[in-house]
């Protein structure tokens, strides 16, 4: 079965679109000032509207089972699931980092009062 052009013009823009959604995701995960989060979550926003829009395609030109189209749904439900991994593992991070903080501003509290300063 070959692919109609227009879809096979949008499998490629997927692939092509993976390679930003890895890059913006990569600065947004490395990130902790949020300054790349509304670029990343934009071509995750785009790439997921460009996915069901080629799937939607697939289906109505009967292509739904070509293994081009079935790759590329695997390729971008590994790449989301790689990225809710690295989310999750910064989260994880950044709740230490936050419980480290905590942890040294309340023995900073305890010094500063066992030394009888909490006066000042």
């Amino acid at each position: 079965m070959e692919l109609p052009t227009q879809l096979e013009e949008r499998l490629v823009a997927l692939e092509r679109m993976g390679a930003e959604v890895d890059h913006q995701a990569a600065l947004w995960l490395a990130d902790q000032t949020g300054e790349y989060d509304k670029a990343a979550l934009r071509s995750i926003a785009e790439a997921r509207r460009l996915i069901e829009l080629t799937v939607d395609m697939a289906l109505s030109s009967g292509c739904a089972s070509h293994r081009a189209v079935v790759q590329m749904q695997k390729s971008w439900s590994d790449r989301f699931a790689q990225i809710g991994e690295r989310i999750n593992s910064k989260q994880i991070a950044m709740g230490r980092l936050v419980q480290l903080h905590v942890d040294r501003t309340h023995a900073a509290k305890a010094y500063v009062k066992t030394q009888g300063l909490s006066d000042l």
